[in-house]
C-alpha cells in the first residue's frame, strides 16, 4: 500500500511538472522565433554582371557576366552581424580587330584577344538594418581574401600575360528580401567593388579591380 501512495505522489508531481511547461496559445505565438534566438546558418548563389574598374580598364573594355558567387554565413541576430565566406568566379574577354603594333623596331599586324580570369575566396561580415526576420533587410558588408588570377592577351595564337596568387580586398552593399514572412528562401542581391592588385607594366596596369552587380537567392536554416 505505502508504494502504491508513493507511486502516486511521484506521477502527480511530475504531471505538474509538465502542466506548468504549458504554453498557452495565445503565448505561443509571441515567443520569440530560433532565427531571433539562436546562431542560424545561411547560403546564397548570386550571378551578374562584372565591370572593369581602376587601372584594369587600359586593358578590358567589356564588361561580363560570367560572374558567379557562392557565399555561407553565420547570422547573430542580437548584434545584427554574419561572418562568411565567399568564392566566386570570373571571367572577362575582349576581342581587338587586326591592327599593326611596333614592337622591337619591327612592325606586327595581329588581332588581340585579351583574357582576365579570376577565383578570389573571401572571408565576408556584414552589418544588417532591421530584424533578422524582417521582410526586406540592407546589409554593407567588406571582406578580405585572396585570388587566383590569370591574365592572358594572345597576339593571334601567340600568348603573354601572368597569373598567380594575389590579394583581394572587397567593400559593397545589398539587400535581402524574404518570400514569406519568417521564410527560409528569399531573394538578394547587391554590388561589390573588389580591389585586385596586379600590375603588368607591358599592359598599361597594376590592378585587376571590378564592380560587381550579382542576383540570386538564398536559404536559412537554424
Amino acid at each position: 500500500m505505502r508504494k502504491i501512495i508513493c507511486l502516486a505522489i511521484v506521477l502527480a508531481s511530475v504531471g505538474n511538472l509538465f502542466a506548468q511547461q504549458v504554453i498557452e496559445r495565445d503565448q505561443l505565438y509571441k515567443r520569440e522565433s530560433p532565427y531571433e534566438r539562436y546562431t542560424t546558418y545561411r547560403i546564397s548563389i548570386t550571378g551578374g554582371l562584372g565591370l572593369p574598374a581602376g587601372t584594369f580598364t587600359n586593358y578590358m573594355d567589356n564588361t561580363t557576366t560570367r560572374n558567379y558567387a557562392v557565399s555561407v554565413d553565420f547570422v547573430f541576430p542580437k548584434n545584427n552581424l554574419s561572418l562568411g565566406a565567399t568564392i566566386g568566379s570570373q571571367y572577362f574577354k575582349n576581342r581587338i580587330g587586326r591592327q599593326v603594333y611596333s614592337a622591337d623596331n619591327q612592325d606586327v599586324s595581329a588581332v588581340q584577344t585579351r583574357t582576365f580570369s579570376a577565383v578570389p575566396l573571401v572571408l565576408t561580415g556584414s552589418y544588417h538594418i532591421g530584424n533578422v526576420n524582417a521582410l526586406v533587410r540592407p546589409y554593407v558588408q567588406v571582406g578580405l581574401g585572396g585570388a587566383f588570377a590569370e591574365l592572358i592577351n594572345y597576339w593571334g595564337t601567340i600568348p603573354t600575360g601572368d597569373n598567380g596568387f594575389r590579394f583581394v580586398a572587397q567593400a559593397g552593399a545589398g539587400v535581402r528580401v524574404l518570400f514569406k514572412k519568417q521564410g527560409k528562401l528569399g531573394l538578394e542581391a547587391g554590388a561589390t567593388y573588389q580591389h585586385l592588385p596586379f600590375a603588368l607594366e607591358g599592359e598599361g596596369i597594376k590592378d585587376a579591380s571590378t564592380l560587381n552587380a550579382r542576383v540570386g537567392l538564398f536559404y536559412r536554416w537554424w
